[in-house]
């Protein structure tokens, strides 16, 4: 039953196709182009943020082993 459904989806889909002109057909392909750099941009930001992160993180451990080793060598009394 379930195959039977998938099927019948994919027989809609292909005489969709065929029924596109060559003016869609460009058009879809401007749309992945678009599409991708979208996804490109999404992911350089993300990348960004993961080093931003990164780099707080950086900075907060050696905040940590400064004052422990200001600490434990008496230099803050």
């Amino acid at each position: 039953m379930q195959l039977g459904v998938v099927t019948a989806g994919l027989d809609v889909m292909f005489f969709g196709v065929t029924g596109m002109t060559v003016r869609d057909v460009r058009m879809m392909g401007r749309l992945f182009v678009i599409a991708s750099f979208v996804m490109l941009g999404g992911f350089a930001m993300m990348l960004r943020r993961m080093l931003v992160m990164l780099g707080c993180l950086v900075v907060m451990l050696n905040a940590c082993v400064i004052a422990h080793v200001s600490h434990s060598r008496g230099w803050l009394s």
